[in-house]
């Protein structure tokens, strides 16, 4: 038990946001913003967070759902890197 604790603290990933993503959460009402940013803060615990999926032949490669958003990101090596945070209906043009 106490290996797994010492474990996932180590394994905690850093979260870089592109200026892109930046200006899409300033686009969203305020009440979405906030919950769209707690979720990318809970993304430090990747891959023990749920609703993310793979995606196939599109970049970033992952996403996760948060209400009607979307947000787009890349997992490399300890860093999550937020490209866009997207209305579903734009998400995946």
């Amino acid at each position: 038990m106490r290996v797994q604790f010492l474990l996932k603290n180590i394994l905690t990933m850093k979260i870089r946001i592109r200026k892109s993503a930046i200006k899409d959460l300033k686009k969203i009402d305020l009440k979405q913003s906030n919950k769209i940013n707690s979720k990318i803060l809970e993304l430090k615990d990747y891959p023990d967070v749920g609703n993310i999926k793979k995606l196939t032949n599109f970049e970033p490669s992952f996403r996760i759902k948060i209400g009607n958003y979307r947000v787009l990101f890349d997992v490399l090596d300890d860093i999550i890197i937020i490209g866009r945070v997207l209305h579903r209906k734009e998400s995946y043009k």
